[in-house]
């Protein structure tokens, strides 16, 4: 334990140390220069206040910007630009002294980017890494390259979406999660009896509920599914809805799958003469404790997905019937939709772990 908390605290280090350098890092981008602002302070003043009808007060702010450029042909050159931002920072910029930013510049004329925070990316994931060895071990190397596998198949699935124009966006993510779970599963747990039933177990409660909750919506003429609100601009939003939903249920399906499984698994190993029946109470008791936290876990993060164009509309005097239907409802069925995939995977975990009883059995008669 004392070995893999050293080498924890070494990946830390090295990564802060590559943090560090990613952050002076400047002449390796192609597209954009890295310039940084040199004012202490930067000289800011008030254009104007705004209010609206709904006396919802913002203001007009304008920075004076000069920045030193670090990479590229125009290296060494101190250009002075005028930032117009709003406070609320909504769909403006505000920046900060010594902060770094990317740079665009055409005939003298400097167009500012964004922020450069590469180096945040970096500090985030190493942090993460160390973190992992330290609990996990040597097991890190076995989550690190799973979510690494899981990354290039997501990005050939979206490529291979785009590039069929989302004309079959279900079929796609569909065996999306297929491949998915089986990957992670298999890195994580390697090819085994166990590993098979916990994948199983997740198969099950991803499209059995998905199926079922598609039905309901196809029933109900999918009344008050307001797709459009959703931020999708080049494909069909419902088929992207509909996607999304699939990859949602995905992770906490799979985690809940995991844990009951597992949990089953060394009950069986450890208790001698025990029966179909206790082991179904078992599955069910522990089912019981996790269903409660997984699914307020998965009505919390779409809620706060939403929480930002829900306060805007609040704030705009729209009525909560009306911000509900237009930021909410959308997230709101997928949690639903969640939430009965995890209820159903109890019972699909569950039946799965009698394998390990009937194993069990056979070779109790083997002997």
């Amino acid at each position: 334990m004392k070995k893999r908390y050293w080498i924890a605290l070494i990946v830390l280090v090295l990564g802060l140390c590559l943090s560090a350098g990613t952050y002076f890092l400047s002449g390796v981008y192609q597209k954009d220069d890295v310039a940084v602002i040199l004012d202490k302070p930067i000289k800011d003043r008030l254009v104007e206040k705004n209010k609206d009808v709904y006396n919802n007060a913002d203001e007009t702010r304008e920075q004076t910007l000069h920045l030193k450029i670090l990479s590229g042909e125009h290296r060494g050159h101190v250009y002075t630009v005028k930032n117009v931002y709003y406070p609320s920072q909504l769909t403006t910029q505000k920046y900060r002294s010594g902060q770094r930013v990317f740079v665009n510049i055409k005939k003298n004329d400097v167009a500012l980017g964004n922020p450069k925070r590469d180096w945040v990316l970096v500090m985030v994931l190493t942090i993460t890494i160390a973190l992992m060895i330290a609990m996990a071990g040597k097991h890190t190397i076995a989550l690190i390259v799973s979510m690494a596998l899981s990354w290039l198949v997501f990005y050939g699935i979206i490529f291979l979406d785009v590039k069929l124009n989302g004309s079959m966006i279900i079929l796609l993510f569909s065996i999306a999660d297929i491949v998915l779970s089986f990957i992670s599963l298999l890195i994580v747990q390697g090819l085994n009896k166990k590993m098979l039933a916990t994948w199983l177990a997740t198969l099950l409660g991803v499209f059995v509920s998905f199926a079922l909750c598609y039905l309901i919506m196809r029933l109900t003429g999918e009344s008050e599914m307001k797709y459009e609100m959703g931020d999708y601009a080049t494909q069909d939003p419902r088929g992207i809805f509909l996607a999304q939903t699939l990859l949602g249920v995905l992770g906490a399906v799979m985690d809940e799958a995991t844990d009951i499984i597992s949990s089953l698994y060394e009950v069986v190993k450890i208790k001698e003469d025990i029966t179909v029946k206790q082991l179904i109470q078992s599955g069910r008791t522990m089912g019981q404790e996790i269903m409660g936290p997984l699914i307020n876990v998965l009505v919390l993060i779409f809620i706060a997905e939403a929480l930002p164009m829900t306060i805007l509309y609040l704030r705009d005097n729209n009525s909560l019937g009306s911000t509900f239907g237009f930021t909410l409802s959308l997230g709101a069925t997928q949690s639903v939709i969640s939430a009965i995939s995890i209820v159903l995977t109890v019972v699909f975990a569950t039946g799965c772990s009698l394998l390990f009883l009937k194993e069990k059995e056979r070779q109790g008669e083997l002997k």
